[in-house]
């Protein structure tokens, strides 16, 4: 386990017999298939599912936006659970979302870890697949334990009083040619670009061969900053890689770090706040 708290390895995952897998397993439209799907098909063996489009804010139009604590406490009852548990999260695809419900499950102060490399580390580490139908799982009544610890989250305006003061640091976890606009968006009608003063730091650098985060020097080396006292924002299309980078930033000792929630989907998609491209500072 990590010094900090936030990734856990696979080996070390095999022992945890007392733990709570979640499988975040998440896909864009485009990719054709879903994450219901692919948990199906198999996944480590207890293993509960967390669907970022289902446990989300229902009040808002954006895409999966983080739960409140209402929407949380449902999905804790329905899969039996009260909160107490220690959950460690995993997916199949490069932390795609599991670093998304590792930070949601972390704002409600929730002991858990990230599975490091995920569902195909587990594989290679030896790990059991459960198959087939998920055995189900007795819903508890549902009682209210969920409620926000960590507050991380900001808003549009939160994040154009940074643009203008300069007081934090914007990293982009986007592809390089969505962040500089020399690729259009893969969301039809929206404009590709970036938020004024941002930098990019796209996801998958983080990442190694095997699709483990990089850890120690390694990290450091790669992350844009070693200033622990400026706030680092995190932002990405629509708040699901900006977990990864939240989260590696978190792996490293960074303290004050927050996600951008509604990310570029509500940034461009609002048509009045200001948009830069080219390659950014």
């Amino acid at each position: 386990m990590s010094a900090n708290d936030v990734l856990i390895s696979p080996e070390a995952a095999l022992s945890e017999s007392d733990a709570v897998f979640v499988d975040a397993t998440w896909y864009l439209p485009s990719d054709g298939r879903s994450g219901v799907d692919a948990f199906a098909e198999g996944r480590i063996p207890g293993a509960v599912f967390h669907d970022i489009d289902a446990v989300k804010d229902p009040t808002s139009d954006l895409p999966h936006m983080a739960p409140g604590a209402a929407a949380m406490n449902r999905w804790l009852a329905d899969n039996g659970l009260t909160g107490g548990e220690r959950f460690i999260v995993y997916d199949r695809n490069g932390f795609m979302a599991s670093a998304r419900v590792w930070w949601t499950l972390r704002r409600f102060g929730f002991d858990v870890r990230l599975l490091d490399g995920g569902f195909e580390a587990w594989r290679a580490a030896g790990g059991e697949v459960e198959t087939g139908a998920p055995a189900e799982r007795r819903s508890v009544e549902l009682q209210g334990s969920a409620r926000t610890i960590r507050d991380d989250a900001v808003s549009w305006a939160d994040v154009l009083h940074h643009v203008e003061t300069g007081d934090a640091l914007i990293v982009d976890a986007r592809a390089p040619g969505r962040f500089d606009a020399s690729e259009p968006d893969p969301r039809p009608g929206m404009v590709s670009g970036h938020i004024p003063g941002s930098i990019n730091l796209f996801y998958r650098t983080l990442l190694d061969a095997d699709g483990r985060m990089l850890t120690g020097e390694a990290l450091e080396a790669r992350l844009p900053t070693n200033d622990r006292v400026r706030p680092i924002v995190t932002t990405c299309g629509s708040g699901v890689t900006a977990a990864i980078l939240h989260a590696a930033f978190a792996e490293a000792g960074f303290e004050d770090v927050r996600l951008y929630d509604g990310s570029w989907t509500e940034w461009a998609g609002r048509g009045d706040l200001p948009i830069e491209t080219g390659p950014g500072d």
